[in-house]
């Protein structure tokens, strides 16, 4: 039953106190709803039609008008010309009636010379009704559209997503309040990058790369460093040096897709937060970057499997996060501020960290195990005990074998690594039993002694049900049993949504 269903229940018989509520909440009950649900509670009255008519989040998607049972991005003319006729209405009555927009969403699957007059005039309504964020993406379009010069005098805009369009420079830019610039861009133009960067002192700055968009990436780079000189183009290194840019993240769908070699980020000087997603980043680079970003305080590395033995030296980092990047064979951090360190990679990795704050807080998240042996855990805790300087391990733990030869274990010398907490994320356990889950825990108290043991899972699942027996029957290590073992606190921090999880916190003596 959706909410208009629901709504129109409770009238019955009873005080419709909901539409008693002031616009503003009406508008953000709806704003909360697909298109198509916000569409259903305006017939409720005509105060929720009046609501659903003049709110201010405007949510354009054409798989709203698709014809059941056809394939999805797949619109026939008839669709898209229903589809941009009902936005072209609702953006008449806007600029008629000037209701606020806030928050414009517009996804197109194609657009002709008839649609970008379209595109140009709802931009115009929208900037003129105090735009605040704007997320326009264009599928099957090879650089057809080109966004409107108004946009750019845009001042109440703080966030602007593009994807499948031109972003151009006009000369004109006054988007004092542009806090998030979004970027899946097909063609950019070298001096509008640099015109934004310049003049937006709070922008944060996120070149996507997604195959859908934009098959074309290298030409772009070399234009906005400055390589094509028969063109007369200044290079960017001298004038981003003056850029107030202070966040930049870099994503892509692959690390086969080429990196922005001629783009350099070491001139951005005021750069504070530097992140990279799946992108083919390699160890010089992230030497040269650590070492030449000055007040860098946050580098984060997400899926660069072309890591092999980075190097990273910086005097003002303080939040460091490498993960998911399988191949990095050795690592050396010397970061004398670090206060926060993030690190998944394999347990056989050679992690060396020269200087940080002694109170940092450094987590270890182990890669996903497909099965919990003997010689697994007798790699992690030698790279615990190696490292010497996590005080946190996160394991997602599942119904995978495991196969722990308590015997051998015994054989194998040297105390258990003292862990501040030790975090278990349940992720499928429909299958676990009590003595596999009990001979799991047993090897990783072989391994370590936490003073807090976390255990986070889904209340639909039954390891709750499980570890809740097991913790009832006060079980034991077999090889340092426990002193004591206190229930610190039981959450449910998501009981009211579909995936509710039950987080269990323990703290133990040994």
């Amino acid at each position: 039953m959706g909410f208009g269903e629901n709504v129109a229940k409770m009238q019955k018989g009873t005080i419709d106190r909901i539409s008693e509520l002031p616009e503003f909440i009406l508008h953000t009950i709806l704003s909360m709803l697909d298109t198509k649900e916000a569409g259903r509670a305006s017939v409720l009255s005509k105060k929720w039609y009046d609501a659903w008519s003049s709110i201010p989040v405007l949510d354009f998607n054409p798989q709203y008008f698709q014809k059941y049972g056809n394939r999805r991005h797949n619109y026939d003319d008839d669709t898209v010309e229903r589809f941009v006729g009902f936005i072209d209405k609702t953006m008449e009555r806007y600029f008629t009636r000037k209701y606020r927009i806030t928050k414009f969403y517009l996804m197109l699957p194609k657009v002709d010379e008839k649609i970008e007059t379209l595109v140009d005039k709802w931009i115009m309504i929208a900037v003129q009704n105090q735009i605040q964020s704007l997320e326009i993406l264009i599928r099957g379009c090879r650089n057809n559209y080109r966004l409107p010069e108004i946009l750019f005098c845009a001042k109440s805009l703080k966030y602007l997503k593009c994807g499948g369009i031109i972003l151009p420079f006009y000369g004109t830019m006054e988007l004092n309040s542009l806090e998030y610039l979004a970027l899946i861009p097909n063609t950019l133009d070298a001096d509008m990058l640099q015109k934004i960067i310049s003049s937006c002192p709070l922008v944060e700055l996120d070149i996507a790369y997604d195959e859908v968009f934009s098959p074309v990436w290298i030409p772009w780079m070399k234009k906005v460093n400055g390589e094509v000189k028969s063109r007369g183009t200044r290079t960017m290194q001298s004038n981003l040096q003056e850029s107030p840019l202070q966040k930049f993240v870099y994503s892509s769908i692959s690390v086969e897709l080429p990196w922005p070699w001629d783009m350099n980020l070491v001139a951005l000087k005021n750069l504070r937060k530097l992140e990279f997603n799946c992108v083919p980043l390699t160890d010089d680079i992230v030497s040269e970057l650590s070492n030449g970003l000055v007040v860098l305080e946050s580098l984060i590395i997400v899926s660069c499997s072309l890591l092999k033995c980075i190097n990273i030296s910086s005097n003002s980092l303080k939040q460091l996060r490498i993960t998911d990047s399988l191949e990095i064979e050795k690592a050396t951090i010397d970061a004398p501020k670090l206060l926060e360190f993030l690190c998944s990679c394999e347990v056989v990795t050679s992690l060396s960290v020269i200087r940080a704050l002694d109170h940092c807080n450094a987590r270890f998240w182990t890669l996903k195990v497909y099965s919990l042996t003997t010689v697994w855990l007798v790699k992690l805790k030698k790279f615990l005990v190696e490292t010497n300087f996590f005080n946190s391990l996160v394991i997602d733990f599942n119904s995978s074998p495991v196969m722990v030869e308590e015997d051998l274990l015994r054989n194998v010398g040297g105390a258990p690594y003292k862990l501040r907490e030790l975090k278990l994320r349940g992720t499928s356990t429909e299958t676990a039993t009590k003595s596999s889950f009990l001979m799991f825990l047993n090897g990783l108290f072989w391994c370590c002694h936490p003073d807090v043991l976390s255990i986070t899972t889904n209340l639909q699942d039954s390891a709750a049900k499980l570890i809740l027996s097991i913790l009832q029957e006060k079980a034991e290590c077999w090889k340092d049993p426990l002193k004591s073992l206190e229930v610190e606190s039981i959450e449910y921090p998501r009981l009211l949504s579909h995936s509710s999880e039950l987080e269990i916190r323990l703290r133990l003596s040994w």
